[in-house]
């Protein structure tokens, strides 16, 4: 059966595309070149980190790594610290910032009047529902996390694809087997990625059409199916780009695959992608550099003694345990049993014996080996994640106070965070949404004049994450602190009350917690109703008003009526202050 891609093939030749579009596989393999050349010295030192530290990931195009795919890769490695911690690194990296079981970020307006309309916020909330539906269903919180694994080479990539069935599809890809390159901007906006693919599934992916006559020869005749393929995709700003041009081929960004077995003029596949489709995660990045330094690098000098220690405990405890034995040559002639409980001939009374007494005090190299532990660790941000989650796992703590606690330790990841969240995964949602969107999954905005005002409008994302909201922690404490001083001079001077502006200091706390715009009045809302409070009380005084007029004259009407009757009844001197009467 036949893909999408193999239709699209079948329609349109790929190679008649390229040749429209003027390409030349020469320059794609200086290029390629190019990319290697820029990452060779990198290259050495992931492997230096890979095989000291984290063995589990990484994959070299060399004969090791292309032979055996389970082979041992942990053979040099006698403490695995740095492998607890980058676990412990990546947890804490996926519970920070990207928690599955809870919002991390929210889409506003940029326009704050937009944002704080809860009528428009609600379209919003409506679209971030359905992204969080289409993350949730999709494998990115696999992959995700497959790539915080990563970070701790330098950086990480995950590219995002449209799916049919979840909406988007997401992959990973391990250190080695990509080269990144950035603009002017120093945005990474160049990748190429290399595989290893099987014939079978070049068909599946591309079609059989396009493969070179050799392959599909041994398709047709069901040989070598299994032989393997080096598959090259670069993605690449499209130098040809026309925005007034619909087609995939003139987009902002320009996709090829082609085979290194092809010749000059065979193509696997030709497209464009309107935004860069593989977001890199970058740890630190130091000037001009593209690629990133972190803490594999950081616990690298530390990791090299650890291991070098760890196996000379091990050495001294072996000693220990089995030291090198002495006898005469007679019995070593009829030879030795070592085993526990053996029993053995001797020529002499000393018979066999140790030939010296080890005797090493290994208190002063476990201390040292626990201090590079702790360096190690500490390169890591092990032990800072470690308190981090189990203050998030202390069911008697509020989340506000699990912010609270850590918040100065976190402090120290600030940049690395926010430089997560700008260059990897605000991408990651810009393209997601963009993706939504262009398939029509978005429910349309109904009201005309809704949608007038909204057209044009830029849309931000907002990090309400628990690393991101630790960030903000500053923000809420100082407003809170305002608050308390103010209440606290209002004791003093009730008027000082008028100098703080209450509604626009719970709009900012709204905002830096992330709250959603449904539970949010907006300004004119809130004016209407205090209108509405104020002429219900301004009503109520004027009701109470004329109650006690009308219960203060009821006394005084008979007051003048008793007056008036003691008159009457002939008191003069009443009868004179009333001046009724007389004589």
């Amino acid at each position: 059966m036949l893909n999408l891609q193999s239709i699209v093939n079948s329609l349109v030749n790929v190679n008649d595309v390229a040749t429209r579009l003027k390409l030349d596989k020469r320059r794609y393999k200086q290029k390629i070149k190019q990319l290697e050349s820029a990452r060779y010295d990198y290259e050495k030192r992931w492997k230096n980190i890979r095989d000291y530290q984290l063995p589990h990931i990484g994959y070299f195009d060399d004969t090791e790594d292309s032979t055996n795919y389970a082979r041992r890769r942990d053979t040099k490695i006698y403490n695995g610290v740095a492998w607890e911690s980058n676990i412990i690194f990546a947890s804490g990296l996926m519970s920070g910032l990207t928690p599955p079981s809870r919002q991390w970020f929210r889409l506003a307006f940029t326009n704050r009047e937009l944002s704080d309309n809860s009528n428009f916020g609600a379209i919003l909330d409506q679209r971030l529902e359905i992204l969080n539906d289409v993350l949730n269903k999709s494998n990115f919180y696999n992959a995700i996390h497959s790539d915080y694994l990563e970070i701790a080479f330098g950086q990480a990539v995950l590219s995002i694809f449209p799916d049919s069935k979840t909406g988007v599809h997401f992959v990973p890809y391990t250190i080695g087997t990509y080269y990144i390159e950035q603009g002017p901007d120093r945005n990474v906006n160049t990748i190429l990625v290399k595989t290893k693919m099987t014939a079978l599934q070049l068909q599946d992916k591309f079609g059989i059409e396009v493969l070179p006559q050799i392959i599909q020869n041994n398709l047709k005749n069901n040989q070598s199916v299994d032989a393997k393929y080096t598959v090259n995709w670069l993605v690449e700003p499209n130098r040809m780009a026309d925005a007034n041009k619909i087609d995939k081929f003139h987009m902002p960004f320009i996709s090829v695959y082609w085979l290194d077995e092809a010749e000059e003029n065979e193509w696997l596949s030709i497209g464009g992608f309107q935004e860069f489709p593989a977001p890199v995660a970058r740890y630190l990045v130091n000037g001009n550099e593209t690629y990133a330094k972190a803490p594999g690098w950081f616990a690298e000098a530390d990791n090299r003694s650890l291991q070098v220690l760890e196996k000379d405990d091990l050495v001294a405890v072996e000693l220990g345990v089995k030291p090198p034995m002495q006898g005469s040559a007679n019995t070593a002639m009829k030879g030795v049993n070592l085993a526990p409980g053996s029993f053995n001939v001797t020529e002499t009374e000393d018979g066999i014996k140790p030939l010296f007494q080890v005797g090493v005090n290994l208190q002063h190299l476990h201390e040292k080996i626990q201090q590079l532990e702790e360096r190690v660790k500490r390169a890591y941000s092990a032990d800072l994640f470690r308190m981090f989650t189990q203050a998030q796992n202390d069911k008697n703590m509020t989340a506000r106070e699990t912010i609270a606690r850590t918040q100065e330790n976190l402090q120290q990841l600030g940049p690395v965070v926010e430089r997560l969240q700008f260059e990897f995964l605000s991408p990651i949602i810009e393209r997601v949404y963009n993706i939504l969107d262009r398939a029509g999954i978005f429910p349309p905005i109904e009201d005309p004049d809704m949608q007038e005002i909204l057209n044009g409008e830029e849309i931000k994302i907002e990090y309400i994450s628990p690393l991101a909201q630790a960030q903000k922690m500053s923000g809420l404490v100082n407003i809170e602190q305002a608050y308390a001083f103010v209440m606290q001079l209002a004791q003093g001077d009730p008027n000082i009350l008028h100098k703080f502006n209450f509604v626009e200091a719970l709009n900012r706390y709204f905002e830096m917690l992330g709250a959603p715009s449904t539970i949010r009045r907006t300004d004119d809302e809130y004016n209407q109703i205090m209108q509405g409070l104020q002429q219900q009380a301004q009503k109520q005084e004027a009701e109470q008003n004329a109650m006690n007029m009308i219960q203060a004259a009821v006394p005084a009407a008979q007051a003048a009526k008793n007056a008036t009757e003691a008159a009457n009844d002939g008191n003069p001197a009443l009868q004179q202050f009333l001046g009724i009467g007389g004589t």
